[in-house]
């Protein structure tokens, strides 16, 4: 039984990150405007959806189009299930292999699985249309102190690492074009209440980073970000 599973990963993280809900999606519809796709979308899967809250949003301001959550969590499903519109199903488990939707979410999920390329390889079934969020532990930052990696690992359960060079490349070879991608920071954009003088140090560091350099650049030498993107798969027999 995983962490995410048994009651941990939801006792670790209350609330499953619900509460970055408006935040990740208006980064998702930034990166969809951004890839300029010809046909609206009317149906949309996420897949390891957590609490649910992004689609639940999202539904909310379209009431039209229709939205399914997946996830393995008995937890995540119970707190889908809470204040869900009309126009959401949820799932405890995985999308059927039969169904097809306009597009597939996977928002902070990547970096969690044992195997990412199987997970992707299983999507492509559903759709032709990817949208990421996947954070960027590996830089400079964690170079020098790796021990934040395995506070990553242990507090929120990631088991890869990404930069945005290596998961745009490896995107590539699996085929895939990217239609659309941006850089994202919580940390800036959504900071925490800091105490510490050390911390707010850190968020000074941060912020100056965020507005003088590329952010290719900070997100290297000072992490703390995320890439949102858009891509067109191929599908099976293509």
């Amino acid at each position: 039984m995983s962490i995410y599973t048994n009651g941990d990963y939801l006792q670790a993280n209350p609330g499953w990150h619900g509460q970055d809900a408006h935040w990740k999606l208006g980064h998702l519809l930034y990166a969809l405007e951004q890839a300029k796709i010809a046909k609206p979308l009317q149906t949309v899967c996420d897949v390891g959806c957590g609490s649910g809250e992004l689609i639940k949003e999202w539904a909310r301001r379209q009431p039209a189009m229709h939205f399914t959550g997946c996830d393995i969590s008995p937890q995540a499903h119970t707190l889908c299930l809470k204040n869900a519109p009309p126009n959401t199903h949820f799932i405890h488990g995985a999308p059927a292999k039969e169904s097809v939707f306009d597009a597939v979410l996977a928002i902070d999920v990547l970096e969690h699985l044992p195997d990412p390329d199987i997970f992707l390889k299983s999507l492509e079934k559903n759709t032709d249309l990817l949208i990421l969020h996947v954070p960027l532990d590996l830089s400079f930052r964690t170079l020098v102190n790796p021990e934040i990696l395995e506070q990553e690992r242990s507090t929120v359960g990631h088991v890869h690492f990404y930069t945005a060079p290596y998961l745009k490349k490896w995107l590539h070879s699996r085929g895939y074009t990217i239609l659309s991608w941006h850089y994202t920071n919580k940390y800036v954009e959504r900071p925490p209440v800091l105490t510490s003088r050390r911390s707010r140090i850190g968020m000074a560091i941060r912020r100056l980073a965020h507005s003088f350099l590329p952010r290719a650049w900070a997100a290297w030498w000072v992490g703390g970000y995320s890439v949102m993107l858009v891509a067109r798969c191929r599908r099976p027999g293509s």
